[in-house]
C-alpha cells in the first residue's frame, strides 16, 4: 500500500513538474467577468476544504489542496485587477 502512495505521489509531483515551465511564463489572462470569478471563488473555497479534510487523513490528497490553492490565486488575482479602483482626492 505504501508502494502505491509513493509511486502515486511521484506521479503527480512529475506532472506538476513538467506543467510548472509552462504557467510560470504565462500571465493572468481574465477573460471572464469579476461576478464568474467571486462564483468559482466560493466554489472552489468549498472544494479545498474537502481537500484539507481529505488530505489530513489520506496524503494523496495533498496535490488536490495545493491545486485548489492555486486556482485560488489566480480568481482573486483577476478579481483584484477588475476590481474598482478608488481614489484618494478629494
Amino acid at each position: 500500500m505504501t508502494t502505491i502512495r509513493f509511486a502515486a505521489a511521484a506521479l503527480a509531483l512529475a506532472i506538476g513538474l513538467v506543467a510548472v515551465p509552462g504557467v510560470a511564463a504565462a500571465q493572468y489572462q481574465c477573460k471572464h467577468t469579476a461576478a464568474q470569478y467571486s462564483q468559482a471563488i466560493r466554489h472552489f473555497e468549498a472544494e479545498a476544504a474537502k481537500a484539507r479534510a481529505l488530505a489530513s487523513r489520506d496524503p494523496l490528497y495533498e496535490s488536490d489542496v495545493a491545486y485548489y490553492a492555486s486556482v485560488l490565486a489566480d480568481a482573486r488575482n483577476c478579481v483584484r485587477q477588475m476590481g474598482p479602483v478608488a481614489t484618494a482626492s478629494r
